[in-house]
């Protein structure tokens, strides 16, 4: 493999907040690293999902080149994104509310690792046993936080972070994954002028869900009002392209088809990009770790390119 050659990178802080409490005026926002190559082919956006962490991009559990680097040597700038409260976008009670439950095998074994739910394809392409002695698993669990405890909090964040990046770099791919899904919502939303792509990887869905744990999807996808989807008026998306990815092994497929729908109502133009019938088998939730991230990752350059 040729030598990766970055031309620039660095950190910042966007999105900022001032919350005043017990210790006085705090600030909160959401981080974001960036590499660039010599030659830009175009700004590309990483949101990871859940509890994780820009780790979900920048690496994977089993120390394999993450997905930022893969697309770095792509020709993209790539901008990754710690959601507020995750990673490098430090959490406080003060600021977030109340934290929750720690990451457990109890309950992520079955989403990440484990093998397929009844009647879908085997499970392959984790990088490991998905069991107690699985060193990726356990990698994997300890850069896992709390999942957001407040929904309509954590979409406003995710509404300000989206602006505050894109008013910033400028037009920009946004690639997504699972309840980070609702960034490139609010990027469509807020400034879709700045927005020449769209990848939802194994999107949070469907519209209008009513979850017990994450809450209720009032306006379609998101918990807090956006400029597209009923009660928008006449607003659509001006058939921004849009591409709905999942995997054969989750679960998520009949999820991420309502969504794809709902957006096509919306106005976007919508791919549905299933992977299994792409010739890429055996995935989870969490294609961006597992053994054929490289091989995922081609397919959705090739989409990007193709599309912007």
């Amino acid at each position: 493999m040729e030598p990766l050659v970055i031309a620039e990178q660095g950190h910042f802080f966007t999105g900022l907040r001032t919350h005043t409490g017990p210790a006085g005026t705090s600030v909160a926002g959401t981080h974001v690293q960036y590499q660039s190559p010599p030659s830009v082919r175009d700004n590309l956006i990483l949101v990871h999902g859940g509890g994780g962490q820009a780790l979900d991009m920048l690496t994977t559990p089993d120390g394999r080149a993450g997905w930022s680097t893969i697309f770095l040597r792509d020709g993209f700038a790539v901008y990754t994104v710690d959601r507020p409260g995750l990673g490098r976008s430090p959490y406080h009670p003060d600021i977030y509310g109340p934290i929750g439950p720690p990451a457990a095998y109890e309950g992520f074994v079955a989403t990440f690792a484990a093998p397929s739910p009844p009647g879908l394809p085997e499970h392959t392409q984790w990088p490991g046993g998905g069991d107690r002695d699985d060193p990726a698993l356990a990698t994997f669990l300890a850069w896992q936080e709390p999942f957001p405890p407040d929904l309509v909090r954590a979409h406003e964040d995710m509404r300000d972070g989206a602006v505050g990046l894109l008013d910033r770099i400028g037009p920009s791919v946004l690639l997504t994954h699972s309840f980070g899904g609702a960034f490139g919502w609010f990027a469509l939303s807020e400034r879709p002028h700045l927005v020449k792509a769209l990848v939802a990887i194994e999107t949070s869905g469907p519209p209008f869900m009513k979850h017990p744990v994450l809450g209720d999807f009032t306006y379609g996808l998101t918990a807090v009002p956006v400029s597209y989807g009923p009660g928008a008026g006449d607003a659509k998306l001006g058939g921004i392209p849009v591409a709905v990815v999942s995997s054969p092994c989750s679960g998520f497929e009949p999820s991420c088809h309502a969504t794809a729908e709902y957006l096509r109502e919306c106005g976007a133009s919508v791919d549905e990009l299933r992977l299994a019938d792409l010739g890429l088998h055996g995935n989870g939730h969490a294609m961006m770790l597992e053994k054929n991230n490289a091989e995922v990752a081609a397919l959705l350059t090739d989409w990007i390119v193709k599309h912007t």
